[in-house]
């Protein structure tokens, strides 16, 4: 009898620690999966809107820029809340490119050309982008958040 409740007692414990195994174990994989997703994404919005054309349109979720040395073609960021989706698109150009997903919070800011904020599209020369995403481990929404932000310059802006 005694045999028995000691054995219960290593079983739980080994079951204790292998559960908080699991979670760590889970809870790393979607560091480095939230990682991967944020860096390729904000690589890959820096190439493009550096080498965009002007800014025309400006809100907290969503940008749209014409493309550089073309007049009618733009390209555009959006964010949808209820998704939590950061896209990119390119018009003349049915792909739509999902770069984010599980976005909890996301805003787009500008700057001049002094790096100071401002509402005025005519004198924005950065875009500031920050967001934080988080997963769920083991279907429970925990404190797996990955915040990115920058600040993007322009290069083929005309001031």
């Amino acid at each position: 009898m005694v045999s028995v409740a000691v054995g219960s007692l290593i079983l739980a414990a080994m079951a204790m620690v292998f559960m908080t195994s699991a979670r760590s174990f889970a809870a790393m994989a979607n560091y480095v999966e939230m990682d991967a997703g944020s860096r390729n994404t904000l690589d890959q919005m820096t190439r493009d809107v550096r080498q965009a054309g002007d800014l025309v349109q400006f809100s907290p979720t969503y940008l749209k820029f014409t493309t550089f040395g073309q007049t009618n073609s733009f390209l555009i960021y959006s964010w949808v809340a209820t998704s939590g989706c950061l896209t990119e698109w390119e018009t003349g150009n049915s792909i739509t490119n999902l770069l984010l997903s599980g976005c909890d919070q996301l805003s787009f800011s500008m700057y001049d050309s002094s790096f100071s904020a401002t509402t005025n599209i005519s004198q924005a020369k950065g875009i500031g982008v920050n967001w934080t995403c988080s997963r769920t481990i083991l279907g429970n929404k925990t404190t797996t958040e990955d915040m990115q932000q920058a600040l993007i310059v322009m290069r083929n802006k005309p001031l």
